[in-house]
């Protein structure tokens, strides 16, 4: 029998210390022999519906403790675990159950429903269309589906990730090992917060720590609760162990949470560029603060390494953890880069995902043959710019589609928003292109650190960008926040954010203002063909014009204008503003 990390050790402090706190939900309380208990009584269940190896097991429960048990179950039972939020609309959840699901566990109120958490409603299993029959009964192996979850897929439906057991403990190993610290074994009876929304892959990094006999604390939904109730538990429940985006973090030092007043000795964070300010209030002697990188498509991270400083340029993402390979390639002929220089990150190794589980595709698009691994490996192309930091590790620059084009000038949005975030009262920020008005508009958003005046922070903020940036990076507007939008994986919501900035508030740069006929005219027939903003200076290639767009915009020159363009001069010119200086010596 294959033996499985998280299970056996979870497994094994049952059997030892059966008293062991091991789940908390309010009030209610779970101890490791209860926990595995109830988590076994419903594998059996799911084990008679002919559920086992490679099937999936949809949970759609609110947020609690049966989550976690039936997380446990569907490992228990060799079947792999689907975090579905009943919060999604019907036709999302629809839609993710008859593509992945072979069972779904939902609340029921009736009398033979199995017991799940203390002080919530009992479990029930449903067997959906594609169900698992009794042939698949069976111990999973590392080879087998362990979780999917689902992530946003370009065409508006759901990407199904898949990872199998083998990935899964190797990165459960590595966070375990943290979990047996000195710093955090010394602790009576330590605790880890899940306070990560379920269906995020992030939710799992607080549930593996299990492994290590830490008892698991979950906190409230955000939606349903606030920040102060966060901070409630945390300090309520001597919580020992943190796990969050910094976009939590920023909240929760916003709403005056002081870590080191806490029992706080460990602070993981990740899923987005980590800022200078939030690491500056988190990092002490008593708490040891990790960074977290790793896309969906990983086994939650790929890379972790604990910050000393809030002393960087770019946000550091640490090195490998043990078992993944990560490789920084220049261009897609996939060219080694040298140390220092921007280029691609790919995951490889122990933890890289099963692939999308039904669209093999773009499976085989993403997931390339990794050419320093073993025969048949291969690696994750994950969109991201990273560079190799001169003492080790590695720095997040940045996604691949973060760069903009502003009159003419490529722009990386995350190196905007890593400046912002080096000011010393700055806790978190965001830069992001607002697009609907006539023109795109670079726009910093950032909340500044406790105490600290808003007005003159605004006026500071501005000054240390005109010394740190070139004029043409340098935002349209910088807007100081009491808080940045969150979506409900606790992300920035830049959409949000955009719909908060006014365009009047922003001043029209020169080359709008002082634009001639000709160039009005012209940007004008652009503008409208794209169905998009630009400028006099954004490259026809860069805007993403098709031969037919082009064709469009001369003959449209031609009967406004009354000026023939011939399309090789066209594509010479390159920008708007060279070809009105073609129109104009043509007329």
């Amino acid at each position: 029998m294959t033996k499985l990390l998280i299970l056996d050790r979870i497994k094994d402090i049952a059997a030892r210390e059966p008293h062991r706190p091991a789940l908390r939900v309010r009030e209610s309380t779970l101890n490791f022999g209860a926990l595995t208990e109830a988590a076994a009584g419903l594998a059996s269940l799911l084990r008679e519906h002919g559920t086992g190896p490679e099937d999936v097991v949809a949970s759609v429960l609110t947020r609690g403790g049966n989550p976690i048990i039936v997380m446990l179950a569907a490992w228990m039972s060799g079947a792999a675990y689907l975090p579905v939020d009943p919060k999604w609309p019907e036709s999302r959840r629809s839609l993710v159950l008859n593509a992945s699901a072979t069972v779904v566990v939902v609340e029921s109120a009736d009398h033979d429903a199995h017991p799940g958490m203390p002080g919530e409603p009992g479990l029930a299993v449903r067997t959906l269309g594609q169900s698992g029959s009794p042939a698949h009964a069976g111990d999973a192996s590392g080879l087998n589906l362990a979780y999917v979850i689902c992530t946003s897929g370009s065409t508006g439906s759901p990407l199904a990730v898949g990872v199998e057991f083998s990935a899964m403990d190797n990165y459960a190993a590595y966070v375990v090992a943290l979990g047996e610290q000195p710093e955090i074994r010394q602790v009576d009876n330590p605790r880890v917060l899940l306070s990560a929304d379920l269906a995020f892959d992030a939710s799992l990094r607080p549930v593996f720590l299990l492994a290590a006999g830490i008892e698991l604390v979950v906190a409230p939904d955000l939606t349903e609760g606030s920040w102060q109730e966060h901070i409630d538990y945390i300090t309520t429940h001597n919580v020992t162990i943190l796990s969050g985006v910094p976009s939590w973090y920023a909240g929760l030092l916003g709403a005056g949470f002081a870590p080191e007043s806490s029992a706080v000795r460990l602070a993981f964070i990740g899923g987005e560029a980590v800022p200078n300010g939030i690491v500056r209030q988190l990092v002490s002697d008593r708490c040891a603060v990790v960074v977290q990188y790793g896309p969906t498509e990983t086994a939650v991270a790929a890379t972790g390494g604990r910050l000393l400083s809030d002393e960087f340029l770019q946000p550091p993402i640490g090195d490998a953890v043990p078992g993944v390979r990560v490789h920084l390639y220049d261009g897609v002929a996939l060219g080694a880069a040298r140390a220092g220089k921007p280029a691609f990150l790919y995951v490889g190794g122990a933890g890289v995902a099963r692939g999308y589980l039904h669209d093999p595709r773009l499976t085989a698009e993403r997931f390339v043959p990794d050419p320093s691994g073993p025969p048949g490996s291969r690696m994750f192309h994950t969109g991201d710019l990273a560079k190799l930091l001169p003492r080790g590790g590695y720095a997040f620059l940045g996604r691949t589609d973060d760069q903009v084009k502003i009159s003419g000038r490529r722009i990386e949005l995350g190196e905007i928003s890593s400046v912002v975030n080096r000011h010393p009262d700055v806790a978190q920020s965001v830069a992001f292109v607002h697009r609907d008005s006539a023109h795109p508009l670079l726009v910093a958003a950032y909340v500044g650190t406790a105490g600290v005046d808003a007005v003159t922070l605004e006026a500071s903020v501005q000054d240390y960008l005109a010394c740190e940036l070139p004029s043409y990076e340098v935002p349209h507007l910088i807007r100081c926040e009491d808080s940045l939008p969150m979506t409900e994986r606790g992300k920035v919501d830049v959409t949000a954010l955009a719909r908060l900035v006014k365009p009047v508030e922003v001043n029209v740069p020169a080359d709008e203002t002082e634009m001639t006929d000709v160039e009005r005219s012209v940007i004008a027939i652009v503008r409208k063909t794209l169905d998009a903003p630009c400028s006099l200076d954004d490259e026809f290639f860069g805007l993403g014009l098709t031969s037919l767009d082009s064709l469009n915009i001369l003959a449209q020159i031609r009967e406004e204008l009354g000026v023939r363009v011939r399309l090789r001069d066209f594509f010479q010119a390159g920008t708007t503003r060279n070809l009105c200086e073609l129109i104009e010596l043509a007329s």
